[in-house]
């Protein structure tokens, strides 16, 4: 079927990190009636299969990157095409480098790899203080937080910000995620996180679990 060939097509754009190919194949399915719905379900296919290739060493970080950009610049085609029908109800996360650490790569590969997986992300960036993820989880309403830390110096942070959740009254109601290299699962369970993730694809699927539980 045509449908099948031009998303196959797709996929490969974002797996290739073609930039123009992807927004020339989302135009055109576009033009052929394709579904907005397929058009998304292909293009997070294509970043699903980057996700296997770095899980396999084929693909490093800095593709992993660039085929999220990728992505993105597909959707960007696609959203004036987007309205409330099209919209499946995602489960939402709001995540966030700790204060004092500036680190964002890791966050940000996971945050492409969790929008391919259906998830509505909520990026607060890096330095993020505790009041800004409070804030942040009362106005979405999101389910999950996640939190990043690679500098040693600034894991206590977490702890904080967790309080502060049970402070808020939000605890019972969003699940904590944490990652980053400064982070273990021994540090997590001492300071009442839900999950360790010990990489992005691992991240992913622990963040699916959550939902389930």
């Amino acid at each position: 079927m045509e449908i099948d060939e031009i998303c196959e097509r797709l996929g490969e754009t974002i797996v290739n990190m073609d930039f123009e190919g992807a927004k020339a194949t989302v135009r055109e399915a576009i033009e052929k009636k394709v579904p907005n719905e397929t058009i998304i379900d292909c293009c997070a296919k294509g970043m699903q299969e980057v996700g296997r290739r770095y899980e396999t060493r084929e693909y490093f970080v800095p593709e992993l990157i660039v085929a999220g950009d990728v992505m993105k610049e597909a959707m960007d085609v696609l959203k004036p095409y987007l309205d409330a029908s099209d919209a499946k109800k995602k489960e939402k996360i709001v995540i966030g480098t700790i204060k004092g650490d500036l680190h964002d790569i890791g966050k940000n590969i996971f945050i492409s790899l969790m929008e391919s997986a259906g998830f509505e992300v909520f990026d607060l960036g890096i330095d993020v203080t505790e009041d800004t993820f409070i804030e942040k989880l009362k106005e979405t309403g999101a389910s999950i937080l996640g939190m990043s830390s690679l500098i040693t110096s600034t894991i206590e942070e977490i702890k904080v910000v967790v309080k502060e959740l049970e402070k808020a009254g939000l605890r019972d109601k969003v699940k904590v995620i944490v990652g980053g290299s400064a982070v273990s699962e021994k540090f997590a369970q001492e300071v009442g996180a839900d999950m360790y993730a010990l990489d992005a694809l691992a991240g992913v699927e622990k963040c699916k679990q959550l939902i389930e539980t």
